[in-house]
């Protein structure tokens, strides 16, 4: 149970930038957090059709699909407006993100054990990390 949520911490950190705020003032750092919160709720709303479709077509398959977690956050942020804004649009643009989504699975490997490289200090310290996060 403890293993899941660190790697929604991890996904939140890493691949969604919740470190880096857009903005210096405590308000702004509330907005970012809630935003992204929002957006990894949505995100596993709208990938439920999907996942449950890619989970009866891999059936057969050696390795299970799963839905493509970058694929879908990018997907889901650049169609945002139009899931919140135009209402009559939202049924045919469901089907749209679906598709999407079961297009490009990820492969679920279990037992799969990659021997990690030996990183650099400055690298390992987030030496290189961006300042600036790019605005939904």
């Amino acid at each position: 149970m403890r293993w899941g949520v660190e790697c929604f911490y991890g996904v939140l950190k890493e691949r969604l930038n919740l470190e880096h705020f857009s903005g210096k003032t405590a308000h702004s750092v509330k907005q970012d957090f809630y935003a992204t919160i929002f957006m990894t709720g949505l995100e596993s709303v709208l990938t439920q059709t999907a996942e449950s479709q890619l989970f009866d077509k891999s059936r057969q398959n050696k390795h299970r699909q799963t839905v493509n977690n970058m694929v879908s956050f990018n997907a889901i942020k650049n169609f945002m407006v139009e899931l919140f804004y135009h209402c009559n649009k939202i049924q045919k643009l469901m089907e749209t993100l679906t598709e999407w989504f079961v297009k490009d699975p990820t492969y679920v490997r279990p037992g799969r054990n990659v021997a990690r490289k030996k990183s650099l200090t400055r690298a390992s310290l987030n030496y290189y990390k961006r300042v600036f996060k790019p605005c939904f």
